[in-house]
């Protein structure tokens, strides 16, 4: 994950800080920060209402990144009073018998006010990181795998193939549905690898009683 950058602000990871929800009760009751203008953000922001004490979201502009639909009920929740949400950003703390008791939020304006939270969450996304990968001797570029095959999804050394955000060729597009795509092709490339004496057939889910029987489904009879 992304980390905020404040001096200090790392010795409260894990107890007051933090850049996921593994447990959502430890929140409950709580007045809690969120940091962020993403679909994470939004999702806890809105899933903490009526359970946190407070809920006040942070982000450093008006607009989101995340689902209209969560945008527009973040911002009727805030009509209602249920939340609240500041454009600014984090640019101290204030610790308080070594607990961090307030944050300090420098909006747009240059004006630095004082928020009292018993937890911070930050969803600032994720910085994608290789490595060991970085050590096998791939073609990288921009910390992603060259494919030189988009036939198989191979990358320059044989028998390494890359599917989704981890690789790069000309006109790559980073969707799932992209992903799946290369994932399918990468597959059939593998294959001579893994059984070399082995004709690979392809079979459709609506039609083949094999993968009917591994999905656990009946096979339909058409008359």
């Amino acid at each position: 994950p992304r980390t905020l950058k404040v001096e200090g602000i790392e010795q409260f990871e894990g107890s007051q800080v933090f850049y996921r929800v593994k447990d959502p009760a430890k929140f409950e009751g709580k007045n809690i920060v969120i940091c962020g203008g993403g679909d994470s953000a939004l999702d806890w922001a809105l899933n903490f209402v009526g359970k946190a004490e407070s809920v006040i979201l942070l982000h450093r502009r008006e607009e989101f990144r995340a689902a209209p639909a969560s945008v527009a009920k973040m911002k009727d929740l805030c009509e209602q009073y249920e939340m609240q949400f500041l454009v600014g950003q984090v640019t101290g703390t204030e610790i308080k018998d070594g607990k961090l008791a307030e944050v300090k939020v420098t909006g747009a304006d240059g004006v630095t006010r004082r928020l009292p939270l018993d937890m911070l969450l930050v969803f600032f996304g994720l910085s994608p990181k290789l490595g060991p990968i970085a050590e096998w001797g791939l073609d990288i570029e921009r910390k992603q795998l060259k494919v030189v095959d988009t036939e198989k999804f191979e990358t320059n050394v044989p028998g390494i193939f890359a599917v989704g955000d981890i690789n790069t060729y000309p006109g790559k597009k980073k969707l799932i549905l992209s992903g799946f795509h290369e994932a399918a092709l990468a597959a059939f490339g593998a294959a001579p690898y893994i059984f070399p004496e082995k004709k690979i057939h392809m079979q459709y889910t609506t039609t083949s009683p094999k993968l009917h029987k591994i999905l656990g489904v009946e096979t339909p009879v058409f008359d």
